[in-house]
């Protein structure tokens, strides 16, 4: 009877020992904070900087995460068999890397200006210039923080830069004048820009013997709107120029105006017709994007009477002689009223004129051999019968 009470008091005591063991028995013995740098399917990776665990979670690439469990040591690494799982801050050091947020069709990069592949986007602009703080793991930056400190200031070669102008010259390049100096802009294949819009762009800067921007996608271009508009004695370089005036030279490309001493190019007018126009200012012509004639060169007053030397005017009248000599150099003599002046007419014009006939010219006043003369500058300008 004794022994068999002293058997259940061993029993007894042993199932005691075993329930205590079991009590102080723990599957959370082991602690792992990192970072997720891998996951496919059931299987993810963390990394805290030195450290790698493998488990058996699937998890979010990018977020730091503190496992608990047990772990052990493979073939292939460390493995956690993990009981809890749960997000949690970097515990362990950050790099710090600052330089310019791009991607490429390939993913994400830092410019430093070298290249510093990231593992995933960042919640930044693309082209702003950041610090970011995470950790390298492979080939790859896995940013944790991110502070956008703005965008570069000046250009830099290799760096991207937001260019903010007027377009002098469209097409594709196109050159962008931002206040101070131009840009050559290529833009992507199928774009092309308008001269007088005022327009942002983004794109990486080389420096050649002029600044070159490389834009590489059509949402980096934008159109704010056209230059703004002046009058033609307020603009500056990338203004647009409002104004009329009395064309004076006309030829094949340009006109020359009697308000300014910029050539007007895009326009073609004849010598003598007032001109209205909204010209782009570049920096030594004026370019035009919508021109028209409002008087036309035949309303000018007959200026046959008034001489001035150097001045512009339109003179009518009839020949009462003329005079060519060996060179092939002629002058008339036109009278109308009481007044005459003598119309120069050079080989290279192609006029010739007789006696008795009606004639206009449109040019300018001068002196031939010390009488008052008139010269024109194009065949073009000396009209004569009654068509004139």
């Amino acid at each position: 009877m004794v022994s068999k009470n002293v058997l259940i008091m061993v029993l007894l005591s042993s199932l005691l020992l075993v329930s205590l063991a079991l009590s102080h028995y723990s599957p959370e013995k082991d602690s792992f904070t990192g970072l997720c740098v891998y996951s496919s399917g059931s299987i993810s990776v963390l990394y805290n900087g030195t450290v790698t665990v493998a488990l058996k979670k699937s998890l979010e690439v990018g977020k730091v995460y503190t496992v608990k469990g047990r772990l052990r040591k493979t073939n292939r690494g460390l493995w956690m068999d993990a009981s809890t799982v749960v997000s949690a801050n970097a515990t362990f050091p950050l790099e710090s890397l600052e330089g310019v947020y791009w991607y490429y069709s390939n993913g994400p990069v830092l410019l430093t200006p070298s290249k510093v592949r990231l593992a995933y986007p960042i919640n930044a602009f693309k082209g702003s210039l950041v610090r970011l703080k995470g950790l390298t793991y492979g080939s790859k930056f896995y940013p944790l923080r991110v502070e956008e400190l703005g965008y570069l200031k000046e250009p830099k070669n290799g760096m991207p830069y937001p260019l903010e102008g007027v377009v002098l010259y469209g097409g594709n390049p196109a050159t962008v004048w931002n206040g101070s100096e131009e840009f050559r802009v290529y833009l992507p294949h199928g774009l092309s820009l308008r001269p007088g819009l005022r327009i942002r762009v983004l794109g990486i800067v080389r420096l050649y013997s002029r600044i070159t921007l490389y834009v590489d996608s059509g949402g980096d271009v934008n159109v704010l709107g056209p230059a703004e508009g002046k009058p033609l004695n307020l603009t500056q370089i990338g203004d647009i120029a409002t104004g009329e005036c009395l064309v004076i030279k006309s030829t094949t490309r340009y006109l020359r105006l009697d308000c300014t001493s910029l050539r007007l190019y895009g326009f073609h007018a004849r010598t003598g017709d007032t001109v209205r126009f909204k010209a782009l200012r570049r920096k030594s012509s004026l370019l035009c994007l919508n021109c028209s004639v409002v008087k036309p060169r035949k309303k000018l007053p007959n200026g046959i009477c008034s001489f001035n030397e150097g001045s512009f005017a339109r003179i009518s009248g009839k020949v009462t002689w003329v005079r060519v000599y060996r060179n092939g150099f002629g002058v008339a003599n036109v009278t109308n009223g009481t007044c005459s002046v003598l119309l120069k007419l050079p080989l290279r014009l192609g006029v010739s004129l007789a006696e008795n006939e009606s004639v206009t010219a449109y040019g300018f006043f001068t002196t031939y051999r010390g009488k008052p003369a008139f010269e024109v500058q194009s065949g073009e300008d000396i009209c004569s019968g009654k068509h004139c």
